[in-house]
């Protein structure tokens, strides 16, 4: 039950954060629970045990809800082009339910009954959800209080909305509820204009706040006498198979040119790297938003977090798409002009060398993405946007 609708609105709330099992999708919601905490709220996150270390890692109350589900195997069919004969980066043929999206519905499911009987005893005022944690709405509509979407990257689930009710459908009966919206109440969201797709239209623009788990503050890099590539490949392609992960295929390709090549690697990774010319640095463990102030161009596996910490530092880049979400965030960056985009299957070591060579050459790619910096600086942060949105998600 939420509290009455005449309270003020800097009364202390309470807000249940929702994800599921990944850290990329837990962290772009820290700086609102944080944001949140400091100013008097209470904040709660629900999510699969595995995610329940990351999250009090954060110095935020945890509740583990549902079991935990090994989502690989499911990703690792979507690496060979999504749906079956599609080609990769394809919408799916008509009538056919995006993989992703039934991995989604299903992650959902195996979390409501806990997360139901979690937040009807804890009552929050306000859930604040992951876009493909389905169970957020869920929660909300069960227990009659507003939702909000924090987006980590373009709202690709967006597109897909109509296919959602029919796929939530046999977890609303079970649970007895209707009249799930899984938009939300209201978007949160940072995508800077470059790189934004349609979404709904209630939404808060707000500034993107890079964060890629603990870490020591501690300068990186200084000048350097050439230019700077920053290579880097997330965490999930690895994960997925070891011949995904391309960070130093990529970074000896762009060691050819007359530019320092920064090679970024988490402790796992390093064994992959194989060996490196003398122009390429390998930093291990190293936060992505430390090393970019300094480097002239970002190649990546275009996951979200990547390309929006890229923009937010200015950086163009050069995405290789080998997942659809990936890909879909790679091709949508090249159509905003901060960068050009390869589908996996594309990236030969001379089509991504053409690529570094032509956006460093090429001044319009960094205008565009220092336009994405100015863009992301001049939005209000988190912090600044509390009251704005426990007023916009207050029930009626």
């Amino acid at each position: 039950m939420a509290r009455p609708p005449h309270e003020d609105a800097r009364s202390p709330r309470r807000v249940l954060f929702v994800s599921w099992g990944w850290r990329t999708h837990l962290y772009p919601m820290a700086p609102w629970a944080w944001a949140l905490r400091a100013a008097g709220h209470e904040v709660a996150v629900a999510c699969q045990p595995s995610l329940v270390p990351a999250a009090t890692a954060l110095g935020l109350p945890a509740v583990a809800v549902g079991p935990d589900v090994d989502v690989l195997p499911d990703f690792r069919r979507l690496v060979i082009g999504g749906e079956p004969g599609a080609r990769p980066g394809a919408e799916p043929a008509p009538g056919r339910v995006p993989r992703a999206l039934t991995l989604f519905a299903r992650l959902a499911d195996l979390m409501a009954d806990d997360l139901v009987r979690y937040a009807r005893t804890w009552r929050p005022d306000l859930v604040v959800f992951d876009p493909t944690a389905l169970a957020g709405p869920l929660v909300a509509a069960a227990l009659g209080v507003p939702a909000a979407r924090c987006l980590y990257g373009p709202d690709l689930m967006y597109g897909m909305r109509h296919l959602l009710p029919e796929l939530l459908e046999p977890t609303c009966r079970r649970l007895g509820i209707s009249g799930v919206n899984p938009m939300g109440d209201v978007t949160l969201d940072p995508n800077p204009t470059c790189l934004a797709l349609p979404t709904d239209p209630a939404r808060l623009l707000t500034r993107y706040v890079p964060y890629n788990g603990p870490e020591s503050a501690r300068p990186v890099l200084g000048e350097s006498p050439r230019r700077r590539v920053c290579v880097t490949w997330g965490h999930t392609m690895s994960a997925l198979d070891e011949r995904h992960f391309l960070t130093g295929e990529v970074a000896r390709t762009a060691a050819e040119l007359d530019v320092d090549v920064l090679a970024l690697v988490s402790g796992a990774q390093f064994p992959l790297l194989g060996r490196t010319p003398r122009n390429v640095q390998v930093l291990v463990d190293t936060p992505l938003h430390q090393v970019l102030p300094h480097c002239d161009l970002l190649v990546s596996q275009s996951g979200a977090g990547s390309v929006l910490t890229g923009l937010t530092s200015g950086v163009p880049q050069v995405g290789v798409g080998q997942l659809p979400d990936h890909l879909a965030i790679a091709r949508r960056l090249a159509a905003g002009g901060a960068g050009k985009a390869l589908a996996g299957p594309e990236a030969t070591p001379e089509a991504v060398l053409s690529a570094v060579f032509d956006v460093l050459e090429r001044p319009s790619f960094t205008e565009r993405a220092r336009g994405a910096r100015r863009e992301n600086t001049a939005r209000p942060a988190p912090a600044d946007l509390v009251g704005a949105l426990l007023a916009t998600t207050r029930p009626a």
